[in-house]
């Protein structure tokens, strides 16, 4: 199966609705979707997210998109950024209505903008700054409010890479899906989210994955499947994740 689980709509950093991602998603062969907006935040990162008052016309932009696609799998999700503490809000939040599924992200190490601008990167202390990302990402891998993590290596987004970053110790107590993430080609490190190597062990420590695009415009969903579908395939997957009301199935990919 092909199935795109990150997108972005008009009530966030996105452009259009549902009904056109959906549209693009049929014309591409695409099996299933999933709609993630960022999600409403009460204290934290309010700029880029919805807000909670958006919720009752998000949920219906999805309903639509259902009945416009009925041969469509249109899934309701939610991207939720983590930061220390935010478990209890994202609970709470998924008892608001049925989600399918939760991608959680970082995006902040504190108040430093991990993906931004490049200048942001051009005046910090690279490897430090890797070291920091990961540290949030294997606290949101273990806090058991995620189905899935998006884009897994973001901080490679600009070209600024560590060396030699060992992602083992973060990668051996991941407790849901990590996302293979398409979008990395369209920005400046011209590179999939996560990295073949980031990709390969992850495998080796059985952590399931979702195909997600992240696109912001309907053009851009299931951008590049195929190069997603052929590295998933290198490292070792021969299975995706489904979600239905936040239960995992794996089903065949591609």
């Amino acid at each position: 199966m092909l199935i795109d689980y990150h997108m972005h709509t008009r009530l966030t950093d996105g452009v259009g609705e549902p009904v056109e991602y959906a549209r693009v998603a049929m014309e591409r062969g695409l099996d299933e979707i999933g709609i993630s907006d960022h999600c409403p935040t009460p204290t934290f990162l309010a700029e880029c997210n919805m807000k909670q008052s958006d919720l009752p016309a998000y949920v219906a932009m999805v309903s639509e998109a259902r009945r416009q696609f009925p041969q469509l799998n249109v899934k309701l999700g939610l991207e939720v950024d983590f930061v220390p503490g935010c478990e209890p809000w994202v609970r709470e939040l998924a008892g608001m209505y049925p989600w399918d599924y939760f991608l959680g992200s970082v995006h902040f190490i504190g108040d430093f903008p991990v993906d931004r601008c490049t200048e942001d990167w051009a005046n910090t202390d690279v490897e430090q700054r890797w070291r920091q990302y990961f540290d949030l990402w294997g606290q949101a891998a273990r806090a058991g409010v995620f189905d899935s993590l998006a884009h897994p290596d973001l901080p490679k987004k600009f070209g600024f890479r560590a060396k030699n970053f060992d992602y083992r110790p973060y990668l051996k107590d991941v407790t849901c899906a990590i996302e293979v993430s398409t979008a990395g080609l369209r920005k400046p490190c011209r590179e999939i989210y996560p990295a073949e190597e980031f990709l390969t062990l992850a495998r080796q420590f059985e952590i399931p994955i979702t195909l997600g695009s992240d696109a912001h415009i309907p053009q851009d969903t299931g951008a590049d499947f195929d190069k997603a579908v052929a590295l998933a395939r290198r490292c070792g997957y021969n299975q995706i994740c489904r979600f239905t009301q936040r239960k995992r199935e794996l089903v065949p990919l591609g």
